[in-house]
């Protein structure tokens, strides 16, 4: 009887360490997975991609819907003095709500998320760049070595 309790607390002892090995696998799982510079190391060029294709995406879209909703009013010749000076403050008014700045906020919004992302994109690959000749040169160092 002793012989089965002791088989069974081996078995026990055995069943509590595999628990644990599995248990440290799927921690250390779980800390890569929500290790978000890891992640954006491996998964940054796709996350890239696809937030530039949404921007175009949203870019396409805006403009599209600008041109169609803009309707041109029909250009006739003022006939009048009076005419000429409402279509001048039509004008003046149409400049003074514009500001000077031209455009609607979408489209503010759009062109700085581009050049954000422009700017973000060309730093991330000259960091890559830069990570890649500091790797490679180690190899030329040993390569000369062997070579001299």
């Amino acid at each position: 009887m002793g012989q089965g309790v002791d088989e069974a607390r081996k078995q026990r002892e055995l069943s509590k360490a595999a628990l644990a090995v599995d248990l440290d696998r799927l921690e250390a799982r779980v800390r890569a997975e929500l290790n978000w510079r890891a992640r954006l190391r491996r998964d940054g060029a796709k996350l890239a991609a696809l937030g530039a294709a949404a921007i175009v995406l949203l870019g396409a879209i805006l403009l599209l819907r600008g041109r169609l909703r803009r309707e041109e009013p029909e250009r006739s010749e003022p006939a009048s003095l009076e005419e000429v000076a409402a279509e001048l403050r039509d004008i003046r008014r149409a400049l003074e709500k514009h500001n000077g700045t031209g455009g609607s906020v979408a489209q503010k919004a759009l062109l700085r998320a581009l050049s954000a992302a422009g700017t973000a994109g060309g730093t991330y690959l000259a960091r890559r760049m830069v990570a890649q000749r500091r790797d490679a040169a180690p190899e030329e160092g040993a390569e000369a070595a062997r070579a001299g």
